[in-house]
């Protein structure tokens, strides 16, 4: 059945409900609304580099067909090339053209503690104002920073005012805010 067949016949049922038990059509907004989201696609979750190629390649004019024509012909692989040709297959390309034409949601990038040491304050903080670390709780505060994606993570490996012995910690992954 079509999706507007569908909606006729629902409309149908709902005009035969509504004589039957004696509501008016203006306590049926929640029906109304059901019926919207039968023409509303689902939004597909992307990453955030994917996000941000979308919305750089739309403010400057392009189309889908310019973009995919890039990404492929490029003699260079880019972070965009890479993801079309992940463990997902076709996939992810499906997933950029639906993105395109439909909207996304932005995945959530996973966090992680940094355990140095085992007790209560045994995780690093990095201060917001100064940069400097410290070991302390888990607990985050304007002042310090305790929660860190993978990429933070490889930022942090490569100063060398952090001495840690990065294959001695461990990680543990934060709970979503």
């Amino acid at each position: 059945m079509a999706k507007e067949e569908l909606k006729l016949q629902l409309m149908k049922w709902h005009n035969k409900m509504s004589a039957k038990f004696g509501f008016d059509m203006e306590d049926t907004s929640e029906f109304s609304e059901l019926m919207k989201q039968l023409d509303e696609p689902k939004k597909v979750v992307i990453p955030e580099f994917i996000a941000n190629d979308i919305k750089y390649h739309k403010k400057h004019g392009s189309t889908l067909r310019d973009v995919l024509g890039r990404t492929f012909d490029q003699n260079v692989e880019s972070d965009v090339y890479c993801w079309f040709f992940a463990d997902d297959g076709d996939e992810n390309i499906r997933k950029y053209i639906s993105a395109w034409d439909n909207g996304y949601e932005v995945e959530k990038e996973k966090k992680h503690y940094v355990k140095i040491c085992d007790g209560y304050s045994g995780y690093l903080n990095i201060d917001n104002f100064t940069s400097k670390m410290s070991v302390a709780n888990m607990s985050e505060e304007n002042r310090f920073k305790t929660k860190f994606t993978d990429k933070e993570i490889g930022q942090l490996k490569q100063r060398d005012d952090i001495p840690l012995d990065w294959n001695k910690v461990t990680f543990e992954e934060a709970e979503d805010e």
